[in-house]
């Protein structure tokens, strides 16, 4: 008889995870994401991209928002890290490019395509950098 009242509560704690961790739960938590960084941002970037990690860490969702500085006049990115719990954001600094680069899957795609056809295990970004 004990162990069914035990078994419900179990039950209740663990629904709240199940429910979290669904594909659309997960949808709604990127698109907070993104919404919320580019909400954020100290300045207006010229056609930005967004790279949210899927589901963050335990406590944050991490975003990469890359795009044109129209005051440095150059690629810059910022670095997003939310709150899951507050729904608050902070920004890094902005990135130049210089520094980092974000690979993005049409370059990673042609990355692995050249290995394939080579054979040739390293690679290059377009500054000549391994």
């Amino acid at each position: 008889m004990r162990a069914l009242p035990l078994a419900m509560i179990a039950l209740s704690l663990t629904a709240p995870l199940a429910h979290a961790s669904s594909p659309e739960a997960w949808e709604e938590f990127r698109a907070d994401v993104e919404k919320s960084c580019l909400a954020s941002l100290p300045e207006a970037l010229g056609t930005p991209t967004v790279f949210v990690e899927p589901t963050g860490t335990e406590s944050y969702g991490i975003a990469a928002i890359e795009g044109l500085s129209p005051e440095a006049k150059s690629q810059i990115t910022y670095v997003c890290i939310y709150d899951k719990q507050k729904k608050t954001v902070e920004m890094s600094p902005p990135i130049t490019a210089d520094f980092l680069h974000v690979v993005r899957e049409s370059e990673r795609a042609a990355a692995a395509e050249k290995k394939a056809e080579t054979g040739d295990n390293t690679t290059q970004d377009p500054a000549g950098q391994e």
